[in-house]
């Protein structure tokens, strides 16, 4: 599938089209083990794929900042995967850390992760409940889309009770 820059394909799935989440376990910049299936257990998990030579990726990773810090406290949890080259790893720690992100990022350094979630360019985004079932997908970004996925969460975190 080829996108130009600026289209937001966005998928909203209902029960007749669940997809579990893939069992995986990232080893995050700060050294971290985080498993996806133990972060969907506490409640909605994002899981953003983006690189630092991506614009689009970088200017959602600020948006997604904003909501994790409205949400976090409720049980959200975003893992946020660079799709860098080995040779970026100091930059995507020094990147990160210059925009004081504070969610999960790792990195998928042979894009095995990316294959997994059978995304086909970035930024890509897909939101699991907290019973490990996709709710939510978008490829692409522009501004304001973040309003779609604070829409999507919301609704998860009033079906269970938290809500803001």
């Amino acid at each position: 599938m080829k996108l130009f820059p600026g289209f937001l394909v966005i998928v909203l799935f209902t029960s007749a089209y669940s997809q579990e989440a893939p069992n995986i376990s990232v080893k995050t910049v700060n050294g971290d083990d985080v498993s996806l299936v133990s972060l969907t257990g506490k409640g909605p998990t994002l899981v953003n794929f983006w690189a630092l030579w991506c614009e689009p990726c970088k200017e959602e990773m600020r948006a997604l900042q904003l909501l994790y810090e409205k949400y976090s406290a409720l049980g959200f949890s975003i893992i946020a995967i660079n799709q860098d080259s080995p040779k970026s790893v100091a930059k995507v720690r020094s990147y990160t850390a210059s925009q004081k992100f504070t969610f999960h990022i790792a990195l998928d350094l042979n894009g095995e992760l990316l294959q997994q979630f059978n995304a086909q360019q970035i930024p890509f985004s897909a939101l699991y409940d907290k019973n490990g079932i996709l709710v939510y997908r978008a490829i692409g970004y522009k501004p304001g889309d973040e309003v779609k996925l604070e829409a999507a969460l919301k609704t998860l975190l009033e079906s269970t009770g938290g809500h803001k």
